[in-house]
């Protein structure tokens, strides 16, 4: 398709027809490297929703709509993808392998510069926009919990056997265990959200919840519950108590791990840990293949996980004067970096 003439046309991400939500759900169907969530009208419609910075460039060939470019605009020219933090997987919405000139839909989207930071790798035409590429962390539950098991257990790892003599003595110390694969109550939500929020405090993190955007996108999320797309709150109870709880999202076969969180009372049984291998054991009643843990690999990660995609960060600029600036103010960075590297010498 590279030297085909596209026609890209530029709407408010609140503005999508019916018919436009049905081809993205046609393209997003049609290509299983957009099986996550992340890939959904309705993520972007949740964060439209909540933000008025959302924008999508509609990308036809032949009166034909073959591609979707959703993004945020940041400061007039530059963009980022559509969910900015929230946003574990980036790209277009396109049949696989599509391909066109990147640089021509920033320009049809009046944006000079589209910062990137987990784009799907496998979306060749970005390729040489990549400053560097990692990998996305995934639990492969294709031939069922008992074979995953059975393989982390070959694998070497001690994770599951941990988790699993932590669920005997909580059960002794505190209660039968009860597993929620959803619950729709919102009070519960609110309990979650909370646990989260003073976990992002105690590390120092921004606390997204605080904004009331953040609030609101997953709160919408939380309420939607279509056949390809539904908001999953999770919870682990032990006995009488709420121990641990996760707000995340599905797709047909896709489960993202997003927001976990849990009572720090009951911190010395892993409760979080404990939360997630019961979604991967619930995961194959709810047609669910995989479950998505995002990039950043982290030990339990690297313990649990048996699969993973890659992502890649950069960024696409077209020539002119903020790109100059950017480029001028990324070599400084450098230049000070190496200074301070240069001073232990």
């Amino acid at each position: 398709m590279a030297g085909h003439t596209f026609d890209i046309t530029l709407i408010p991400g609140g503005r999508l027809t019916s018919r436009q939500i049905a081809i993205w759900r046609e393209l997003q169907y049609s290509n299983p490297e957009l099986a996550n969530p992340c890939f959904a009208p309705e993520f972007t419609q949740a964060i439209a929703a909540a933000r008025r910075d959302v924008e999508i460039g509609l990308i036809r060939q032949n009166h034909e709509l073959v591609a979707i470019f959703p993004f945020q605009r940041k400061h007039g020219a530059r963009a980022v993808p559509v969910g900015g933090v929230v946003s574990d997987y980036q790209g277009l919405i396109c049949c696989q392998g599509f391909t066109c000139e990147p640089l021509k839909i920033l320009e049809a989207c009046h944006v000079v510069a589209w910062d990137f930071d987990r784009l799907l790798a496998s979306q060749r035409l970005f390729a040489p926009f990549h400053k560097f590429c990692e990998p996305s962390a995934r639990i492969n539950l294709s031939r069922g919990y008992a074979h995953y098991v059975a393989q982390r257990r070959a694998a070497g790892t001690q994770q599951i056997n941990q988790c699993d003599y932590n669920m005997r003595r909580m059960e002794r110390e505190l209660g039968p265990l009860r597993f929620v694969t959803h619950s729709p109550n919102p009070a519960l939500l609110a309990q979650v959200l909370c646990w989260k929020s003073q976990q992002y405090r105690r590390s120092g993190w921004r606390d997204l919840f605080a904004t009331a955007w953040g609030r609101a996108i997953v709160e919408r999320i939380f309420a939607t519950q279509n056949a390809g797309f539904a908001g999953m709150l999770s919870l682990l109870y032990a006995g009488p108590h709420l121990v641990a709880g996760h707000m995340g999202m599905r797709s047909c076969n896709v489960w993202h791990y997003w927001f976990p969180a849990y009572d720090r009372r009951f911190a010395k049984y892993s409760p979080g840990l404990i939360l997630l291998l019961k979604m991967a054991q619930y995961a194959e009643h709810l047609g669910l293949q995989t479950i998505d843990l995002g990039t950043g690999i982290t030990l339990y990660k690297n313990r649990l996980m048996n699969d993973t995609v890659l992502v890649g960060e950069g960024s696409l600029e077209r020539p002119s004067c903020l790109s100059l600036l950017r480029h001028a103010r990324r070599k400084l960075k450098s230049f000070i970096l190496s200074l301070a590297g240069g001073s232990f010498y």
